[in-house]
């Protein structure tokens, strides 16, 4: 027998067969936003074209080199005989380069003044 004031059983089937459709329809629609947002939260500047400034005080980390060491001292080899150009005491001419105008006014006058 049925209580008078229960809907039939019928019909409690349909509306908890309707919530479950409902439900997964919401699931899945939460499951794409969610997948939107972890997408969007892996860009940065370098996978993106946002600018580097937006991706905050966490910097990626760097690969070292995938150069292999050779064995040799940096710098010039053992026994290569270097050539410097050394300041004479003597020189043939002296060249005398002053600046054409001021950087800063934009001034063309002969002798630059200070600004």
């Amino acid at each position: 027998m049925e209580e008078p004031n229960q809907p039939p059983q019928s019909q409690t089937v349909e509306t908890l067969l309707q919530i479950v459709e409902n439900l997964r329809q919401e699931n899945s629609l939460l499951k794409a936003r969610l997948a939107e947002l972890e997408r969007r939260l892996g860009l940065d500047s370098s996978n993106s074209s946002k600018p580097p400034s937006s991706d905050g005080l966490k910097k990626p980390s760097r690969a070292g080199s995938l150069r292999e060491k050779s064995g040799k001292n940096s710098g010039g080899q053992r026994g290569h005989k270097g050539e410097t150009l050394r300041q004479t005491s003597a020189p043939d001419r002296v060249i005398d380069h002053y600046p054409t105008g001021c950087e800063q006014c934009g001034g063309t006058g002969g002798a630059v003044a200070r600004c």
